[in-house]
């Protein structure tokens, strides 16, 4: 079955998707909140097809959907429909992940459901959805956790969430250490009080870490439209951080559906840099140069920095959202320099950036040229034998030979030049698409692109009256 959209839950809609402030400040999470910010989790979905013969020839769908109010696409026959490309359990996996836990807010956000009550609760920022073995939905969502058990009985609309798998998922986060005796009064009340007519006909009862909903033979039934001829029975379960553990929902000694907790992860979500430089160049003699970062994470733990193949920072503590600052060692001669920092978080999970500092030498003097060779009127397709130059400087570095505009390059033995298959003479047209006429040009590509040791150039050139393209891997100042 190919599924395109995520199932919609308008009701759940109305129990979390409420608005919320960021204040300028972050307090720590409230102490009945049980989940932390990164945190993974994921439940797990049966549904037992083979089993819902009786069910389906009682209308109990149909019952629920009465008694309970069901919206659109939340009914237990949406739930079947929605699954039965999949007949052999498990159908699905609901894996969700805790990015942020939003400021404590208190307000009626259950008034939608005829709560009136203002609530304390805890809004978290997660990603929510499905997946199955041949695709999924996942996407942003914000989910509440209330502040203690009066609050979820409410939140769990007495009990009525219960009814239909895609409610219960709305309250399958909790407040820490739920009472449980407290809890069942309130849904037993509401039962009867909140929902009225044969929802009373449901009884409430503790079990081991959470509660039972039991419906007798015939107490859903409705003349003409659905009678159920067996025991319908309930069970919700949750541990002391208020997780949802199991969800189970049984017609007679059949279980029609499962949906269970499946995996815990303390930390899913790798650093992340929210504050990095950009390439940049320093000239030799300088002092006081630095290099700043910034990341964040909840579970922030070491990092260490790396000059091309070395290690110049080893592993230390860091705080998230505070600057990493490293002062660039006094003394760097001319070259290309490759900084790497990389952040771990306390689970290992990484995140690096690295940038290429260039030193150059201070001379504000041009090369002066002693000697140069006169203009020469030639023939088309033959060329001089030689022309030569002479030039003098206090820092003689490199040069390059242009022709119409482009370069003709002068490859220095085992170079990765002429490694690439690069020769002298040949004439230079582009670098990776950009037109280039000096060496400064190719430097400007290179910084401009930040471009790194080990990046590749797509270098197009000229020789012997044809046009070639040749790759170049940019090396380290070291490597030649």
């Amino acid at each position: 079955m190919k599924k395109t959209k995520i199932i919609t839950i308008s009701m759940l809609g109305l129990l979390l998707l409420v608005p919320f402030m960021m204040p300028s400040a972050k307090a720590a999470p409230a102490s009945y909140v049980g989940v932390a910010e990164e945190e993974y989790y994921s439940w797990i979905m049966y549904i037992n097809y083979a089993l819902l013969g009786q069910w389906i020839a009682d209308n109990v769908s149909e019952a629920f959907s009465t008694i309970f109010s069901h919206d659109a696409g939340n009914a237990w026959s949406d739930v079947f429909s929605d699954w039965s490309g999949i007949f052999t359990p498990p159908q699905a996996y609901w894996p969700m992940t805790i990015y942020e836990i939003l400021p404590e807010v208190t307000d009626d956000f259950l008034s939608g459901n005829f709560i009136f009550d203002n609530i304390t609760h805890t809004p978290l920022s997660v990603d929510w959805g499905y997946s199955y073995w041949t695709g999924g939905a996942i996407g942003p969502s914000t989910w509440q956790i209330v502040n203690d058990t009066v609050s979820f009985a409410q939140q769990s609309l007495f009990g009525g969430m219960a009814t239909s798998a895609y409610w219960l998922m709305g309250v399958q986060l909790g407040p820490k250490n739920i009472d449980w005796p407290t809890f069942v009064g309130y849904a037993n009340s509401g039962m009867a009080n909140y929902w009225g007519g044969l929802a009373a006909n449901t009884t409430v009862t503790q079990i081991t870490d959470g509660y039972q909903m039991s419906v007798p033979i015939s107490g859903y039934a409705l003349q003409n439209q659905f009678n159920n001829s067996l025991p319908i029975t309930t069970n919700v379960t949750y541990n002391t951080d208020g997780i949802l553990q199991a969800y189970t929902v049984e017609y007679g000694a059949d279980l029609i559906y499962g949906y269970y907790t499946y995996l815990n992860y303390a930390d899913v979500i790798e650093p992340e840099i929210i504050d990095s430089p950009s390439n940049f160049t320093i000239f030799e003699g300088y002092t006081g140069e630095s290099i700043s970062w910034t990341a964040t994470d909840a579970n922030a733990g070491n990092y260490t920095i790396t000059r091309d193949v070395t290690t110049v920072v080893t592993t230390t503590n860091w705080t998230s959202g505070s600057p990493v600052v490293y002062n660039i060692p006094d003394g760097l001669t001319q070259g290309f320099y490759e900084f790497t920092i990389d952040f771990k978080d306390t689970s290992l999970q990484s995140t690096t950036h690295s940038l290429i500092v260039t030193v150059l030498i201070p001379d504000t003097t041009d090369p002066v040229i002693t000697s140069s060779p006169a203009d020469v009127v030639v023939e088309s397709g033959v060329y001089p034998a030689d022309f030569s130059w002479t030039a003098t400087d206090a820092n003689p570095g490199t040069y390059t030979i242009s022709r119409n505009g482009t370069i003709v390059v002068d490859v220095k033995r085992n170079s990765t030049a002429e490694n690439a298959g690069i020769k002298t003479a040949d004439v230079i047209v582009s670098v990776n698409g950009i037109k280039v006429n000096s060496m400064y040009d190719i430097a400007d590509v290179i910084r401009t692109n930040d471009l790194r040791p080990g990046d590749k150039l797509r270098l197009r050139i000229y020789r012997n009256g044809e046009y070639q393209n040749v790759i170049l891997k940019l090396a380290h100042s070291n490597q030649g």
